[in-house]
């Protein structure tokens, strides 16, 4: 189809006085702002940003503990604590008296092997309801307690996590605005390097459609109604650690040697995030992707095996393997770590019909 170059240009042209840069007559500060942006205005949103992290950053600090003593004093459960201990010491010293009070009836010389029986029924009767009576009171106390301090661990934990979650997406908004002005200024100085105007223009113009679209992402991520996906893919799309809560669990699976999570039991949307935190860290730190470090710990022999046969799909042999898992300890078998990996090493290269038959139905291998 033909394009009308002289009405493009005319709508081209209305645009271009839609999106005209404000002079410093207009510009609310004094200041020219090309291209739309302004930058005192994003010094001051990154200033305020800044300012609401270091609060809300300091406000977390001893958060946890400060808030779980408060619960604690509020609830009262230092007082049920000490009932609970006053009642413990009552059932002692009823237990001692009783058995003391039994001991010198039996002493008494003076007293018929029934006149004893008797008594010490007697005593031990009246003491054992006294006893009983602080025992059904002592555990109606720790139940309460019990129950109450399960209370305030949940109460403060979810408190505690809301603060977290508070605090990453500060980090979130601060590190979205600061890259926001950093594509400003290499916009910026690309545009003053233009000879014409019509090239300034074009620049122009470029920088209003990559404002508009900055626009869109803040609405779908800055505003509190995105979704968790699309806030984990709109960090990707700016070049940010795609989920720094998972951090912890990524540098567990690196350590292990372990690229795909779906290995260890992830699924869904969880092991794709995870997949991506894995890879960002590997480009943070090329050299952790050179090989597996060193692992430790506890397993089954059956478990371990597994894990032997998977790294041989990654290509690592047997003596790159004895270096990872020399430390590795089994639950069930008095093998070490590196006789395991020899086994399956002479499993896997065995040769012949024998070894063919050997890795027929071992799955893995």
């Amino acid at each position: 189809m033909a394009i009308d170059w002289t009405q493009f240009e005319k709508q081209f042209a209305d645009l271009r006085k839609s999106f005209a840069k404000p002079t410093s007559a207009n510009a609310p500060d004094g200041t020219d702002s090309a291209g739309g942006y302004d930058l005192s205005s994003f010094q001051t949103q990154i200033g305020t940003a800044q300012q609401k992290l270091d609060s809300a950053q300091s406000a977390l600090k001893n958060y946890y503990t400060t808030r779980y003593d408060q619960e604690y004093n509020t609830r009262g459960l230092g007082d049920i604590k000490t009932k609970i201990a006053n009642l413990d010491s009552k059932i002692a010293g009823e237990k001692g008296t009783r058995d003391e009070s039994i001991s010198k009836t039996r002493r008494n010389p003076y007293y018929s092997a029934a006149t004893i029986t008797g008594e010490s029924s007697e005593i031990e009767r009246l003491a054992n309801s006294t006893i009983n009576n602080y025992v059904d009171e002592r555990n109606s106390l720790a139940g309460e307690y019990n129950s109450t301090l399960d209370e305030v661990t949940k109460k403060v934990a979810a408190e505690t996590g809301e603060k977290e979650r508070e605090v990453d997406e500060l980090k979130y908004n601060l590190a979205s605005l600061t890259k926001q002005m950093s594509d400003y200024k290499d916009t910026l100085r690309s545009e003053l390097d233009r000879e014409s105007d019509d090239q300034h223009w074009e620049a122009e113009f470029m920088l209003k459609l990559q404002e508009a679209d900055q626009r869109a992402k803040e609405a779908s991520s800055g505003n509190g109604n995105s979704t968790a996906s699309e806030r984990f893919s709109a960090r990707i799309d700016q070049g940010l650690e795609p989920d720094p809560s998972l951090r912890a669990t990524a540098e567990r699976l690196m350590s292990q040697g372990i690229n795909d999570p779906t290995r260890l039991g992830y699924s869904g949307d969880l092991a794709v995030q995870l997949e991506s935190e894995i890879a960002y860290l590997r480009k943070q730190s090329p050299e952790k992707a050179s090989a597996p470090a060193q692992a430790s710990g506890t397993t089954a022999e059956s478990t371990f095996r597994r894990e032997v046969r998977d790294a041989w799909k990654e290509g690592y042999n047997a003596e790159q393997l004895k270096q990872v898992y020399g430390n590795v300890q089994f639950t069930d078998s008095k093998k070490s770590a590196s006789e395991i990996i020899d086994d399956e090493w002479r499993i896997k290269t065995a040769g012949g019909v024998g070894g063919f038959l050997g890795r027929l139905f071992r799955i893995g291998v």
